[in-house]
């Protein structure tokens, strides 16, 4: 954990959502963080369990990863802020706006406080129970970004494959795992795990990045959860050997672009799909197989830049949320793009807000909108 080298690549290599560009302390990139978990663990006679400076240094990390891939020294940077998160939770110092997240994903299964609208407002979810295939939405596409996830279910059906989802799904508890709250982790997730123990099915498909994070990695690592007869794929994945089902769409590019979508098209990778799973061929692929044409930012795939809103960040830190949201629209702005394209409900959320809240003249499109845009062109 302690291997780092001092070599200063952090702050010099990439744009780092936490470092402060003006100030440049040291604590306010990865090298100066692995230092203060350092200083947690190792020295507590410094106290820094106590520490405001701590505090907003480790809980200002948006889990973006990207200080761990370019690591010379090949350290796992995000790792490490999250045990010291989970040290900070532990001393009951951490921002306050976390204790409503933490205390929603309890009361009501998501982070929001949201009651079960999946219930009223998602009647096309009444699929058939017995399919070896689950779709695991997440509370982004049930409750933030409701398109996302009742375009993907038209696309299931346009397939015509057989889908179910869970009666007792639940948050992922990624945002749990991700602001340092792991205990509420196997209460919140146990009626769910349970159930797909009892009806194990062949795949479970994600449309969030986060979600399909927690699952393969945080239920592994905090709950020995392994799913070693279940499939865990995202929606790109499973897609790109069944898309001639969804019928002849090369023809109907033209008219999509005329009358639906404003191109040029740039493709933004979110950090969890593309730098912490390594899933970024596929969303291209797809579009290349159908025609689409797209422009890429400058650091893309794993190299992707973070839209800035991850890991609690948004709501402990909306500022610098913001701010770092702005840089990756001031690129858009300069490529001369109209519509980001991307696979994450998150940050699509977390672009229209800021392009809203900004008045900027961009608009923002998840993968599976614009295939169902297409394929519902006559």
């Amino acid at each position: 954990m302690w291997k780092c080298t001092l070599c200063g690549f952090c702050p010099k290599d990439f744009e780092c959502p936490g470092f402060d560009d003006e100030i440049r302390w040291e604590s306010t990139y990865a090298r100066g963080k692995v230092a203060i978990v350092h200083a947690l663990l190792e020295e507590p006679e410094l106290k820094f369990q106590d520490s405001g400076l701590a505090r907003d240094r480790l809980f200002s990390c948006t889990g973006c990863g990207h200080c761990s891939y370019i690591c010379p020294s090949g350290i796992d940077v995000s790792s490490i802020i999250t045990l010291g998160r989970k040290k900070l939770v532990e001393a009951n110092n951490y921002p306050e706006s976390h204790d409503i997240i933490v205390e929603n994903v309890r009361n009501f299964g998501n982070p929001f406080g949201e009651k079960a609208a999946r219930d009223t407002s998602w009647p096309e979810l009444k699929m058939n129970v017995d399919a070896d295939t689950v779709y695991y939405p997440g509370c982004m596409a049930i409750y933030r970004t409701p398109e996302i996830g009742l375009d993907t279910i038209q696309l299931f059906k346009i397939m015509k494959e057989n889908v179910r989802v869970l009666k007792n799904e639940t948050c992922c508890s990624g945002v749990l795992y991700r602001t340092g709250h792991v205990d509420g982790i196997e209460e919140n997730t146990k009626l769910m795990l349970d159930e797909i123990k009892q009806n194990p099915p062949k795949q479970i498909i994600f449309t969030c990045p986060g979600c399909l994070d927690a699952f393969k990695i945080i239920y592994d690592s905090e709950l020995n959860e392994k799913f070693e007869n279940t499939k865990l794929l995202h929606f790109s994945e499973y897609l790109i050997d069944k898309l001639s089902k969804l019928g002849d769409l090369q023809d109907k590019i033209k008219e999509l672009l005329e009358t639906k979508i404003e191109a040029p098209l740039i493709w933004h990778d979110p950090c969890h799909l593309a730098r912490g799973l390594t899933i970024y061929n596929e969303p291209r692929a797809i579009l290349e197989a159908i025609g689409i044409p797209y422009i890429e930012f400058t650091q893309n795939r794993e190299d992707t830049n973070c839209c800035g809103s991850g890991a609690g960040v948004r709501s402990a830190y909306s500022e610098l949320a913001e701010k770092t949201t702005l840089l990756r629209l001031e690129e858009v702005k300069n490529s001369g793009a109209r519509t980001i394209l991307t696979d994450c409900p998150f940050c699509e959320y977390q672009f229209k807000s800021v392009i809203e809240k900004n008045n900027y003249d961009l608009n923002v499109l998840d993968l599976n909108t614009l295939l169902k845009e297409l394929v519902s062109l006559k």
